[in-house]
């Protein structure tokens, strides 16, 4: 299971990248937690169901123009998490103005949809949330 779940994850963040909520939402649980209140972003916050992911979707698409994801690794600590460590690189649709910032998340799945999604500022906290250090 944990290399299907690497590739929801992948596609996920492709769907993402492209501006496809929908088909992101397919690949999510309808109850399903996306935690961002790790975030320095001003829309940092816990969003819980399908509306409100919605909702922090389109606002992200609202404001950003163009979103790239690189992931630097992938890591499968439980047959239900995989740890994801890369870059996000975005840029303002009404500034232009182009933000980078690295970062990582934990991706909970259970029967092949995303139940929980949380993000961190490094590697290290979320490989110690997964009990493991690296």
């Amino acid at each position: 299971m944990s290399l299907e779940n690497v590739e929801i994850v992948r596609r996920v963040m492709r769907c993402f990248a492209a501006g496809d909520i929908e088909s992101v939402l397919s690949d999510i649980h309808p109850q399903a937690t996306l935690d961002w209140s790790n975030s320095n972003a001003p829309d940092r916050g816990v969003y819980t169901g399908h509306a409100a992911w919605r909702a922090f979707l389109r606002s992200r698409d609202d404001a950003l123009g163009e979103r790239r994801f690189d992931s630097v690794e992938l890591l499968t600590p439980a047959d239900d998490t995989v740890v994801l460590i890369g870059r996000v690189q975005e840029r303002g649709r009404a500034s232009g103005i182009e933000v980078e910032s690295r970062g990582c998340s934990i991706w909970t799945l259970r029967d092949g949809k995303i139940v929980r999604f949380k993000i961190y500022q490094s590697s290290d906290e979320a490989l110690k949330a997964v009990g493991r250090q690296e």
